[in-house]
């Protein structure tokens, strides 16, 4: 095995059991003279743990442990607030704007509407930790403007039960991984290297069946892990 791994290896094997997220490596310099090998080696052997997902590179801070990815379960009971909240997180919700529109004509196809379909459009941003995370367009059926402009945070779904005393349960979802745009990089506050998950659910209240929301959500994939339950 190449020098380069073994140091990688060893590495993680510390990595496991010694560091928490969030923690620094020694300056690489240092890790050259514990393994006697030179800098370069050390290079290419973080490049493995960076590949892996356990180190992330920060300029002129040095070699940052990663969180882990946070397990997302994408089922009919799924709620970002209550499931993040639960798992001891803090999650800030910033309303990025409200409008009232008519839909793309490609959304109306996918989803049998009328293509003069109009749908109130909100934009938010998650941030768990008071860091950026996802990005999601809520269009929504069945409200109006005046009503959700007084939507300012916390659950989506808790609001519209409280006004409107909707009730819904996921339909299709349909998940694709992609590179970021410029302004998904600015304001999640990621590289261009990294990719983002982007998810489309649609939502159907209980008791008429009728769709009460189509969303857009598109989140750090360094961030979640989704698992999808039958």
């Amino acid at each position: 095995m190449a020098i380069y791994l073994k140091i990688a290896q060893q590495l993680k094997n510390e990595i496991h059991q010694q560091y928490e997220s969030g923690d620094l490596l020694p300056a690489e310099q240092k890790l050259a003279s514990r393994f006697q090998v030179n800098r370069h080696t050390v290079r290419r052997a973080i490049d493995e743990l960076v590949q892996d997902g356990l180190i992330k590179r920060f300029q002129g801070l040095g070699n940052q442990v990663t969180q882990p990815a946070i397990d997302y379960s994408l089922d009919n009971q799924s709620c970002f607030t209550y499931n993040l909240s639960k798992a001891g997180m803090t999650l800030e919700t910033q309303v990025l704007g409200c409008c009232e529109e008519t839909l793309p004509y490609e959304l109306t196809k996918r989803l049998t509407l009328p293509n003069d379909q109009k749908a109130v459009m909100i934009k938010t941003c998650r941030s768990i930790n008071e860091q950026a995370t996802t990005l999601i367009k809520h269009h929504l059926f069945g409200v109006t403007k005046q009503v959700m402009r007084g939507y300012q945070s916390d659950s989506l779904h808790n609001f519209l039960q409280e006004h409107y005393q909707f009730q819904a349960t996921r339909g299709k979802t349909r998940l694709k991984a992609r590179m970021p745009t410029f302004d998904e990089c600015q304001q999640l506050q990621i590289g261009r290297g990294i990719p983002v998950m982007e998810i489309h659910s649609q939502y159907y209240l209980i008791e008429s069946g009728t769709l009460m929301e189509y969303s857009i959500s598109v989140s750090r994939s360094d961030i979640f892990e989704y698992s999808v339950e039958p």
